[in-house]
């Protein structure tokens, strides 16, 4: 299935990352969508994407009436935390980055083997985690797409989050798709 994609252009410094998750609240809010992935680029701004929601989090919850959300990181020695992401009925917000799952596209045989998202588990019964991701068709915000989907095999690894849609934020889009 193809999912639609939107991006939304912002100058550096102007809150992308505020606007994307107040994006994701309003989406929950006004249309009750509850699974939420936001891609990074690297470790560096996964860390300040976490720190961000940590740091507006009281914020989200004042105006959003105390709507409950669970956020995390993805975590290879977690994996069983993505049976939760998918089964949970409040809204759910996993940040990953791209390397954490594309390795099977872009990889050597042995980086393609490493990757545990893909590898079946005792803990999940035989399935691999990214069929739990894949089941709760998340709504994907690309963070700095021109760094993270800029090669066939990371918009292949995307692809295979089965995305409902995907929601591209930057400065700088080197392809715009449906421009907001």
């Amino acid at each position: 299935r193809s999912c639609p994609h939107f991006s939304v252009e912002m100058e550096t410094g102007t809150g992308k990352t505020y606007v994307y998750l107040r994006t994701v609240f309003e989406l929950s809010r006004t249309f009750g969508f509850q699974k939420f992935i936001v891609v990074v680029p690297s470790v560096a701004i996964r860390e300040g994407v976490l720190k961000n929601i940590e740091i507006t989090a009281d914020h989200f919850r004042t105006l959003y009436n105390n709507l409950p959300f669970e956020y995390f990181v993805y975590d290879a020695r977690s994996v069983n935390r993505l049976r939760q992401f998918a089964t949970s009925s409040t809204l759910q917000l996993l940040i990953i980055n791209i390397d954490a799952f594309r390795k099977n596209f872009a990889g050597t045989e042995v980086q393609q083997k490493s990757n545990v998202i893909y590898k079946e588990s005792d803990k999940l019964s035989g399935r691999q985690p990214i069929e739990f991701v894949q089941a709760a068709r998340p709504i994907v915000i690309i963070d700095e797409p021109q760094s993270v989907d800029s090669t066939e095999k990371s918009q292949e690894a995307i692809r295979a989050l089965n995305p409902l849609c995907t929601l591209r934020y930057s400065a700088t889009h080197r392809n715009p798709y449906n421009l907001v």
